[in-house]
């Protein structure tokens, strides 16, 4: 037993401290010109948590020192570091490297297999990456016989880093904190991230769900790539939790994304594993597969390259979180961690070696049954495009090309179920085309489960998420000409007026045109009421919503005005529309006091422990990036110190907050003084408990089921119950602010949650609810469509001068719901606008 216990601790010394023969395979030749990592560092893999840029200068290196190695850099991130890849194959490959791509493209077979590995897409699972360096610095050095079939017979594309802004937020938090001795305590701060963790990106975006929606430069810069090349194989590295062992695919088999091909998962997947089992065998680490884990989502890095004939692995390990943490068993070192993912990744490659002729035919037969599928399909193409938003469109299509769908303009304007699409402002994608599977995957959105639980959304038709009208064609139809590039919309001029100026609110750039505008001084109105006009000599209906700008009633010189209104469109590609008289046609004057001042908007939000990061960031995001409008953003531990007079606006995401009641107290006295309060989820939940709003929440009825349940079927009963993310509609007041700009009351709306909002007994307040059958696409527990169907979306809470406006989901999810962004817009632009009079004179 002393003996025993001896070899163990030598084995769990030889593992922390991570000498270099803990990793690389025994009996290699490497070349000492080219230098380690540990030489290159100045420290041992594992000991130490690697900056970001000091990852990219040890691939510079290589690529200087090694006619193996060459480093393209694909763009940057928001935090301004360097997104590279590194090609590897034999320098005779390397001189001939374009013809591959072009001919890989094209579909040949004899050339070198094409293949990626990718690492670190979560920023706070870091030993992915540290196997990065150890896997570059193998096959640039490594003179070994089966080193060399491989790169004579694969190119090798390594993505070192995914995600550099988060991963270098942990690896300062981690290096911090790293005590000597090492501290294994995982009550130790070194392995709990202080909020939002590191886990996202600069604005707290999960990465690994962006692949599909393209939404961040990360993501977008990654997609193009992978495009311009078109691996067979690609590997997404991740860690789990820290008692967990290692996992590779394939994945919990009822939870296959059911469009993809089943030869990837009936086929593909077991060869592979074979060889992924060999490699964690060698060094002794357990394994599992086949549970937790699914390639449902087509946006994950592991499941992208399924739509496109490749085949994506996920290898899961478990966390560290730090340099050393107790376990149930014995202590994990990072250098464990590391060696896990450097094996895993060398097995990807012997067995894209290995395995060429199957991922030939993998390729082969996903696009020739996908034809077929194609030609057998009762829907042709999907005709798309709202005529009075150009801004919306033009992001729709752009996504649809980054995906490399094509997309014919409308030959000639049409009506299809019902719909009217216009001849310049619509756009059609036939079914039959070589990513038919991706076309169904952007479009449909009804899916057939063989699981009631998953591990994220359970649909993502993005159509939906832009609230993009649209229809399907099942006839013959012409194609016009087939865009590859979105023009920039180019409004009519606006002339200079002496009176107003008046714009449609529809657009979804119109909230950052207001903003722009009253950054320069400008003083912006709404109209509560529709109206008509007459322009250019034809009467042009006005609707609920419409920006009026006056002319007299500024600061700034009508000159100065009419400059300010020019740079606006220019920025913003909205139509301002210049009138000389406030007389209408129709509907109210221009001088009406249903023409309202729009309030320039000074938001708090609260963020820290406790609040959802994710929804935070989205939130954030939005108003960054596509607004151009601050948010002061403010830790909930310093909320009770903050001034709340000096803003108008505050939005609380979804999360559990302030326990005390002196918070609430001074939100509530905030509110009836004239503040907007607007509540997402969770927040909302919050806001009725702590009485700040009479509404109420639906009592949620209860599963009748068995009485009794075996336990091991616990997990599963119980995540059928959630909502892990649905498409729903609702029924949306057109006629208040907060459904300003919409055309169609009909409006999908995502769902991720169970805050379930009880209809208003006001008949005016419930401004959005959900339909008699509102389930669009997705799964649903067939107990919980009671709780959903007829509950409120939002609900509108006056308090004093002030008002609640309540939300039950997200309306900003993943940076993607353009169709229920301008909801919650409005909401911070008009949430002043909205009152209910006190009896019908005030009306008057």
């Amino acid at each position: 037993m002393r003996i025993l216990a001896i070899l163990l601790l030598s084995s769990f010394w030889v593992s922390v401290t991570a000498q270099p023969a803990y990793f690389y395979p025994a009996a290699r030749v490497l070349n000492p010109d080219i230098p380690s990592p540990e030489q290159f560092l100045g420290y041992p893999i594992g000991s130490h948590h690697t900056r970001h840029d000091k990852i990219v200068e040890y691939f510079k290196r290589l690529d200087q020192l090694s006619d193996r190695v060459v480093v393209e850099e694909i763009g940057e991130t928001i935090g301004h570091r360097a997104q590279i890849v590194a090609k590897i194959t034999s320098p005779a490959n390397h001189g001939r490297l374009e013809e591959i791509r072009k001919k890989n493209l094209e579909g040949a077979t004899d050339i070198p297999l094409v293949i990626q590995l990718g690492y670190n897409v979560h920023g706070n699972e870091p030993s992915s990456s540290e196997a990065a360096l150890l896997t570059a610095y193998y096959l640039a050095a490594s003179n070994d016989e089966e080193t060399l079939r491989w790169l004579n017979d694969l190119v090798i594309l390594l993505d070192p880093v995914y995600n550099p802004d988060g991963r270098d937020r942990h690896t300062h938090w981690a290096n911090m904190h790293k005590g000597s001795p090492l501290v294994a305590d995982p009550a130790d701060r070194e392995h709990n991230e202080a909020w939002p963790g590191g886990r996202t990106n600069h604005y707290w975006f999960d990465l690994n769900r962006d692949w599909f929606l393209g939404v961040h430069p990360e993501s977008r810069n990654r997609i193009r790539f992978f495009h311009q090349w078109r691996p067979y194989l690609m590997t997404d590295h991740h860690e789990m939790g820290t008692n967990s062992s290692f996992y590779f695919d394939p994945g919990k088999y009822t939870s296959n994304n059911p469009v993809v091909p089943p030869f990837i998962y009936d086929v593909v997947h077991p060869k592979f594993a074979g060889y992924f089992a060999n490699g964690m065998n060698s060094i002794g680490s357990l394994y599992f597969t086949g549970e937790v884990f699914d390639k449902l989502y087509p946006g994950y890095g592991s499941s992208y390259v399924n739509f496109y004939g490749g085949i994506g692995f996920l290898f899961e390990q478990a966390s560290s979180r730090g340099h050393l943490q107790e376990t149930t068993t014995i202590p994990l070192s990072f250098a464990f961690t590391i060696r896990n993912h450097f094996t895993a990744g060398l097995a990807t490659i012997r067995g894209s070696f290995g395995e060429k002729d199957l991922l030939h035919k993998l390729r082969q037969n996903f696009y020739s049954s996908a034809m077929t599928q194609a030609k057998a399909n009762p829907i042709k193409g999907y005709v798309f495009g709202d005529s009075k938003d150009n801004t919306r469109n033009r992001a729709f299509v752009n996504l649809l090309l980054m995906h490399q769908l094509e997309v014919y303009e409308l030959e000639q304007s049409m009506t299809a179920s019902g719909k009217t699409f216009e001849k310049g402002k619509a756009w059609v994608v036939p079914t039959e085309q070589a990513n038919y599977i991706m076309v169904r995957t952007a479009f449909e959105k009804e899916i057939v489960y063989r699981d009631s639980t998953f591990y994220d959304a359970s649909t993502w038709s993005l159509v939906h998420a832009f609230n993009m009208p649209h229809a399907e064609l099942k006839a013959t139809f012409a194609k016009g000409k087939r865009i590859m590039e979105v023009n920039p919309v180019k409004p009519t001029a606006v002339v200079k007026s002496n009176y107003a100026y008046l714009a449609d609110i529809a657009d979804y750039n119109a909230h950052q045109a207001i903003y722009q505008l009253q950054q320069a001084g400008v003083i912006v109105q709404t109209s509560l009421r529709p109206f008509g006009m007459v322009i250019n000599g034809a009467e042009r209906k006005f609707a609920h919503g419409t920006l009026v700008v006056p002319v007299q009633q500024q600061r700034l010189s009508a000159d100065k005005l009419f400059e300010a209104i020019k740079t606006v469109q220019t920025a913003t590609a909205l139509e301002f529309v210049s009138v000389e008289t406030g007389l209408t046609e129709t509907g109210i004057e221009l001088g009406s006091g249903q023409v309202r001042t729009v309030v320039t908007p000074k938001v708090i939000m609260p963020i820290g422990p406790g609040v959802a990061s994710a929804e935070a960031g989205e939130i954030w995001h939005l108003l960054d990036q596509r607004v151009g409008m601050p948010v002061a953003k403010v830790d909930v531990a310093n909320f009770g110190r903050v001034n709340l007079a000096a803003y108008n606006v505050m939005i609380m995401p979804g999360g559990n907050y302030f326990a005390d009641k002196a918070t609430a107290e001074k939100i509530r006295a905030w509110v009836q003084a004239g503040g907007t309060l607007i509540t997402l989820k969770g927040a909302s939940e919050w806001a009725i408990k702590q009485g700040l709003t009479k509404e109420k929440m639906v009592v949620q009825d209860t599963v009748k089921g068995p009485k009794r349940i075996n336990y091991e079927d616990a997990a599963d009963t119980e995540g059928a119950r959630q909502i892990g993310g649905s498409i729903f509609q609702v029924d949306l007041d057109i006629t208040n602010p907060i459904g300003f700009g919409y055309n169609d009351r009909k409006v999908s709306v995502y769902r991720n949650g169970r805050t379930f909002l009880k209809p208003s007994k006001s008949p005016y307040t419930t401004v959005a609810q959900y339909t008699p059958t509102p389930l669009i696409g997705g799964y649903l527990h067939k107990s919980d469509m009671k709780n959903v169907a007829n509950s409120a979306a939002v609900l509108l809470s006056p308090d004093g001068q002030g008002r609640l406006i309540l939300f039950s989901d997200n309306p900003n999810f993943r940076g993607t719901w353009y169709g229920t962004n301008k909801m919650f817009l409005n909401a911070i632009f008009f949430g002043n606008l909205l009152s209910l009079p006190t009896n019908p004179s005030e009306e008057e």
